[in-house]
């Protein structure tokens, strides 16, 4: 069989998941986490978390995540921070492929695909934006000064008021998809399932345990 006819065979499996939200006092939140991963490498050729792996996150707390930080070391995984966890990017995780930008774009099948956690493109949430502008600039420089457990008190109290600065009616307007220059657009961070022309909105893996699978039938929800 000639070589371009057994690469039309090969069926490329992409996987989508955000919202996982683990916490360094739940263990079995990360075992659970980490046997999931384990088994959609088996078949996936990529792996795309799209922000809020951790429910929080500062430098300094990566003890409490030695077994899944272990599990992400593959080159087929590729992490997006969130609103949550966004200061991963200040840490030096060796063999973890974290993505340094809110936005990135793939090609799959043919389609052009942007990848986000959400947290930058949804409408009225004046009180985040503010908060994203102007003081997580604030954050990044305190993770690299503060003791551990300020930082972590600081993460405490950015949880708790999240609620209040992000409304549970947040939206991201219809068309996103053709103001960013793509086909799709695939992001999480409002916690519900949203499916439209243009738009995938992932549901949080946390409580619903689901993540998308894009092959060559195209997308669809996977539940656990």
């Amino acid at each position: 069989m000639p070589y371009q006819a057994i690469l039309s065979f090969i069926v490329l499996v992409h996987v989508f998941v955000a919202d996982i939200h683990l916490r360094p006092e739940s263990k079995k939140e990360a075992e659970r986490f980490i046997s999931w991963l384990s088994k959609a490498l088996q078949d996936a050729d990529a792996i795309y978390i799209l922000g809020d792996l951790f429910d929080y996150w500062y430098s300094g707390i990566e003890g409490h995540f030695q077994g899944v930080l272990e599990a992400l070391r593959s080159p087929k995984i590729h992490l997006l921070p969130g609103n949550r966890d966004f200061l991963l990017n200040n840490s030096n995780l060796k063999g973890i492929d974290i993505i340094h930008a809110e936005e990135t774009f793939i090609t799959l099948k043919g389609s052009r695909l942007m990848l986000a956690h959400g947290h930058t493109l949804t409408e009225a949430d004046t009180g985040f934006k503010l908060l994203h502008r102007y003081g997580w600039p604030v954050l990044r420089h305190l993770d690299r000064l503060l003791p551990l457990t300020l930082k972590e008190r600081c993460a405490c109290s950015l949880v708790k008021s999240s609620a209040v600065i992000r409304p549970s009616s947040s939206q991201i307007r219809a068309g996103i998809e053709k103001e960013k220059g793509v086909d799709t657009l695939i992001c999480g961070h409002l916690h519900r399932y949203i499916t439209e022309p243009g738009l995938i909105v992932l549901p949080a893996f946390y409580d619903s345990r689901a993540w998308l699978e894009w092959d060559e039938t195209g997308p669809r929800l996977c539940p656990h």
